[in-house]
């Protein structure tokens, strides 16, 4: 299994640098699309609500990524440091289709394998998201 971790400040620059880490080990590790999509739209979606609604752009909190990569599976745990998360998450109602925002916890659930919400350590909000692989098998 691999395993990565990641750091970033709450500034918008972030989201660009996670977003290329994210290909670098996706890549190194030979994950295609499908997966490789899905996997980049729910870390992405889940990134953005953490920079944005859990840390509000405080430059001084930070969101921690940890990536994990198996043959069978592809997961994600992206926790800020913000307060009430998991109210706002509670308190969420369905999702506009054409809004320009609020789809984002709705695109989790949709393409995650298993999404679940929780309270971090650190009193942020922990989004741990699993994606299994659909493997081709080859038969002769």
């Amino acid at each position: 299994m691999a395993s990565y971790s990641f750091i970033y400040a709450s500034v918008l620059d972030s989201e660009e640098k996670m977003l290329s880490d994210l290909a670098t080990l996706l890549n190194e590790n030979q994950i295609l699309n499908p997966e490789r999509y899905g996997f980049m739209l729910v870390v992405s979606e889940a990134f953005t609500n953490a920079l944005l609604h859990g840390n509000q752009l405080i430059p001084s909190k930070n969101i921690y990524l940890h990536v994990e990569i198996n043959k069978n599976q592809l997961s994600a745990d992206i926790i800020d440091e913000g307060e009430l998360g998991l109210k706002q998450i509670e308190a969420k109602k369905p999702s506009i289709l054409d809004e320009p925002n609020g789809r984002g916890v709705d695109l989790i659930r949709h393409y995650a394998t298993d999404a679940i919400f929780t309270e971090a350590e650190n009193g942020g909000t922990k989004v741990s998201i699993t994606l299994n692989r659909k493997l081709e098998k080859i038969t002769y």
